[in-house]
């Protein structure tokens, strides 16, 4: 809870920083600087060579300390004008004084409004027009044209400082800005794919364990009156796959909820892994398909994503074929190369091309295999039934 106070803070805070940037505070400070200028000039007392002051004298200073006002919102204008208006008052020779520092302010102002070139151009020419009336009057002698050039140097270099500066601390809170965005857009990303890979476990967790208990239940059907042995088989194959299946929705739903809920003790399965493909077996088994699975090279674990990539494929090809090849047999094949895990697929079922096309899997599968930078190849064979191979990196930036 804030402090007592603090809303009225704020409000003031801001209402302070509105008046500093209106009209009303540079024509305030406009005013300040004229009387004061006019005040100090009533008091410097003219040299030998020196016009004294007059009417005039006055009216060019309150007009130049004026022109002040117009450092904000234009100072090239406000620059001008005080130009001409010294002009006026050196070539009527009054004497030096604090009627000159109008003309740094404005380069200083010219300076942080804008671009480098642009200023330094403006500010010379000014100076040089500047100087044409003491070259007029006093034909170049003396030091004021030295030190006029020194002053306007150095507020030139304060203002283009300023506006460096400025310019700088715009592009941090721009960069800012942009990774705020950034991060908030590669955030909701992040939610999409997770959403999307979540859909994609519970697809191939349904669909593999309804195709397996669909086939069990025909066969169950079939032979009931005849075997009821064997219905009763089919029955409890049913039910193990169904205990398969609650098992596996019930850990994914568990990581959706982010931690234990009320089923917090219930097992989780393990994570699925190509190295574990007993469970898949065992449900192909059920359904009547008879798997086997052949491994080459040297097998080793794999980064989380390829592992469950893989595992998902072969989950999604024995469904296939389970549900569409009317196959006696598949094969899985895993052969772990250097960079990349390979995983082949194959069954001599009749329907090849009928379990190419139905439903989602074979784009299920790509989508997961380009999700972790590999490929999907599917199609019938030449001497009957269907091949799914599929290519995984190991390693990072792998191909």
């Amino acid at each position: 809870m804030p402090p007592p106070g603090t809303g009225r803070t704020v409000v003031l805070m801001h209402a302070v920083d509105r008046f500093r940037h209106s009209w009303v505070f540079d024509g305030l400070l406009a005013i300040t600087i004229s009387v004061a200028m006019v005040a100090i000039t009533t008091q410097i007392t003219p040299g030998e060579a020196d016009r004294r002051p007059d009417l005039l004298c006055y009216l060019l200073v309150a007009a130049a300390g004026a022109t002040i006002a117009l450092w904000r919102r234009a100072p090239i204008v406000g620059l001008a004008i005080v130009t001409v208006l010294l002009w006026v008052y050196s070539a009527r020779e009054y004497a030096g004084g604090p009627v000159y520092l109008t003309f740094f302010i404005l380069v200083f102002a010219v300076a942080v409004a804008n671009e480098r070139r642009r200023s330094l151009v403006i500010s010379v020419v000014a100076l040089g027009v500047l100087l044409t009336s003491h070259l007029i009057v006093f034909g170049g002698e003396g030091v004021w044209p030295l030190l006029s050039i020194g002053w306007t140097a150095a507020a030139w270099l304060g203002g283009n400082g300023v506006r460096t500066r400025r310019a700088y601390l715009a592009g941090l809170e721009e960069r800012a800005r942009y990774l705020e965005e950034t991060r908030e857009e590669e955030a909701r990303r992040r939610v999409a794919d997770e959403r999307l890979r979540i859909a994609r476990d519970l697809h191939d967790v349904i669909a593999h364990s309804i195709a397996s208990i669909n086939v069990q239940a025909g066969s169950a059907i079939h032979v009931m009156d005849r075997r009821p042995e064997q219905a009763r088989e089919s029955l409890l194959a049913i039910k193990a796959a169904s205990g398969e299946a609650l098992a596996e929705l019930r850990s994914t739903i568990g990581i959706m909820r982010g931690g234990d809920g009320e089923d917090g003790d219930a097992p989780r399965t393990p994570t699925p892994s190509v190295a574990r493909l007993d469970p898949l077996l065992a449900m192909a088994a059920r359904a009547g398909l008879p798997v086997d699975v052949g491994v080459r090279g040297e097998p080793r674990p794999l980064p989380s994503s390829v592992d469950v990539a893989g595992y998902r494929i072969v989950q999604e090809s024995l469904t296939n074929v389970v549900r569409h090849a009317h196959a006696h047999a598949a094969t899985v094949t895993i052969e772990y190369e250097s960079t990349s895990v390979e995983i082949e697929v194959l069954d001599d079922g009749r329907n090849g091309a009928e379990a190419g096309v139905a439903g989602h899997g074979i784009a299920g599968m790509r989508e997961r295999a380009e999700a972790v930078g590999g490929h999907v190849e599917a199609g019938p064979r030449f001497s009957g039934g269907f091949r799914v191979w599929a290519r995984l990196p190991t390693e990072v930036g792998a191909r």
